[in-house]
This record gives C-alpha cells, sequence and structure tokens, in this order.
C-alpha cells in the first residue's frame, strides 16, 4: 500500500520542485503590485492557523492606520470569475458558499478591511490597490502562490504536529519538500501550548533556517458566538458545562483540548471532512444526539459556524468559540520590530 504512495509522492515533489525552479529562476512570469505583499503560508496541508493570523496581521497593520486588504484564493467557493469581492470593508458582498468558508469569516471578522478572492491573486491585488488604494495586501494561504511576489514570506507551522510522518503528499501531508522551508523570511510556531518539542523543534528549524527568526504564538479564546443572537458569552462560560463537540476542520483535536483548558466537559465528539458543507440532516443528528447526552449545549468552531448558515437554532444551544492568536512571551514586540522593519514601514 505504501509503495504506490510512495511512488506518487516522488512525481508529486519533482513536479513541485520543478515548478519551484522555473519561477525562481524567472522562466515562468512573475507581477509585482505597487503596495507592499505579505504572505501567510505553510508547508503542510491544512491547520496551522492561518486564518486567524491573518486577523492579527491585518489588525497590526490598522491600529497604525495602514489601508489594507486580504488576497485569498476563495478555497471552495463557487465563484468563477477572475476575480470576486467578498467584501469591501463595510458590506459582506458574497455568502460562504460563493466565496469559501475562510474568506467569508475573514470578511465577517475584519471591519474596514476589503477581502478580494481569485485565483490570479496580482489581478485580485491590482484591483484592491486601485479600489481601495490599499497599502498592504495580505496573501491568504500564500507561500505555494508563486506568480505574486511578495515582500515578506511567513510560514506558520504547527508545534504539536510540524511536518506529519515526514513525507510529501499523497503519502504524508508535506505540500513542498522540507528544505523549501528555506524560501520562507520567518517562521510562526503556532499552538505552542499544546507540544511538548518546542525547544527541539526550534533547535531543528534554527539548523535549516539559517538565521531567520522564529516567533512562537498560542491560541486564546476571545468569546462564545451564540446561534441566533447578538450577544455573546465570555469563554469562562464553558466550564462546567457538559458539551458535544465537533467541527470540520483539518485538526480537529487542537479545538478539543482549546475547549478542556476552559474546563468544558465534553460527553462526546463529532467529527466532519474538513471544509464540510452541513445539511439538514447533518443538524438533526446533532440534535438527536446532545439530547440523548443531556448536554448543555453543542459547540463548534468559527469556521463551522459560518457553513450553518440558514438554519434555523434548535432546543440545545449552538455555540462557537472564537479565538485568535497571542503571541508568548515577548515575542509580539520582536515580531513587531521585525514585520514592520522588513516592510520599510514606520511603526
Amino acid at each position: 500500500m505504501l509503495a504506490p504512495l510512495s511512488l506518487l509522492s516522488f512525481f508529486y515533489g519533482w513536479a513541485v520542485s520543478a515548478r519551484i525552479f522555473l519561477y525562481t529562476h524567472r522562466i515562468l512570469k512573475t507581477h509585482s503590485l505597487s503596495g507592499k505583499v505579505v504572505s501567510v503560508g505553510n508547508i503542510t496541508l491544512g491547520g496551522t492557523g492561518k486564518t486567524p493570523f491573518v486577523c492579527l496581521l491585518s489588525e497590526m497593520l490598522r491600529a497604525r492606520e495602514y489601508r489594507v486588504a486580504i488576497l485569498s484564493r476563495g478555497y471552495k467557493g463557487k465563484f468563477q470569475g477572475p476575480f470576486g469581492l467578498v467584501s469591501d470593508g463595510e458590506q459582506i458582498l458574497m455568502n460562504w458558499l460563493q466565496a469559501g468558508d475562510e474568506p467569508y469569516l475573514l470578511a465577517e471578522k475584519l471591519k474596514g478591511v476589503p477581502v478580494v478572492i481569485g485565483k490570479e491573486r496580482w489581478l485580485s491585488g491590482k484591483y484592491a490597490i486601485e479600489q481601495f488604494q490599499a497599502e498592504v495586501a495580505i496573501l491568504d494561504d500564500g507561500f505555494q502562490h508563486l506568480p505574486l511576489k511578495r515582500n515578506l514570506d511567513l510560514v506558520l507551522i504547527d508545534s504539536s504536529s510540524p511536518f506529519g510522518n515526514g513525507y510529501l503528499f499523497p503519502r504524508g501531508v508535506l505540500r513542498e519538500p522540507l528544505k523549501q522551508i528555506r524560501r520562507a523570511d520567518a517562521i510562526i510556531l503556532t499552538k505552542v501550548g499544546q507540544s511538548g518539542n518546542n525547544i527541539k523543534l526550534k533547535e531543528n528549524l534554527a539548523n535549516i533556517l539559517d538565521g531567520r527568526p522564529i516567533f512562537q504564538v498560542d491560541y486564546a479564546p476571545t468569546e462564545i458566538r451564540v446561534w441566533g443572537e447578538k450577544t455573546p458569552l465570555p469563554p469562562e462560560h464553558l466550564k462546567g458545562k457538559k458539551v458535544l463537540a465537533f467541527s470540520g476542520v483539518a485538526k480537529p483535536e487542537s479545538f478539543w483540548q482549546s475547549l478542556l483548558n476552559l474546563g468544558a466537559v465534553i460527553v462526546g465528539t463529532k467529527t466532519f471532512p474538513d471544509h464540510h458543507r452541513y445539511g439538514q440532516k447533518d443538524v438533526e443528528k446533532l440534535w438527536e444526539k446532545g439530547a440523548a447526552l443531556k448536554v448543555d449545549a453543542l459547540v463548534t468552531t468559527e469556521k463551522d459556524l459560518v457553513r450553518m448558515e440558514g438554519f434555523p437554532p434548535g432546543l440545545i444551544p449552538l455555540w462557537a468559540l472564537s479565538i485568535q492568536h497571542s503571541f508568548i512571551g515577548n515575542d509580539r514586540l520582536r515580531f513587531e520590530q521585525f514585520f514592520f522593519s522588513r516592510l520599510g514601514l514606520e511603526q
């Protein structure tokens, strides 16, 4: 079983390396934007926390009154045009089915920040600069998007499971050979509170990165969104509550751990495929299971809540835990100094 996967991984790795060579040697055309471009990406398949980190960068720039736009591919969205406006920063102009769940969630959370989707992100970026005078474009999931030049490449690594089994897709979760991480300008280690090997991981990465900085962040809960209500609850409200936790994200284990850290009593879990589109039967089965377990609430992620749009509230409350990234120790100060200096922006 492993032999065919290993063979496929070999050819996949060869194709990826060839593509990178063609772009780095300017055989394939690249495009530049007049504004600054920051790429937030990873070297593995999903689950590193890119969406909350994009939010963090946007808020960091907005706090200093820089005009920001998000450029996303619109993964799993139905929109087919060259580029499309999910949000102009004031109004959301697409639903999640058109835009994809991640761009839609970014549009919900980031007021004053346009979100533009499209496969050719240099076109999306050109539009954002012309239409909204964006000074900084954040390229969401952009490490592998080589047609657009960037000023800064930030790569996120999940501390709890950095590189899976170490193999390339499809045998493993690596999207590129590990040596390609040298293209990054900095590494962000995420979920550091859920890992016991951070020191060793940093040592191993330091040997690869040749002096490039490494920063650490962990998830910090901000609020509980209540389905059907405008007023959120504090994260501490989960303490002692019996919950049925469900999610359709790449790595649900970190979500379960966040609930446990808040004192929730998880009496049942249900996992769905990543980016799962919830149907009426899914919701009814969750309500039935929750009732059988006599839970206080069903709890999911914000990204999952986006994909439940349109369903009426049930007899059991439905909550979504909202999280953000928080830098560890003095890493926020270190990161801000690095970030604004490398972009040539004033702090």
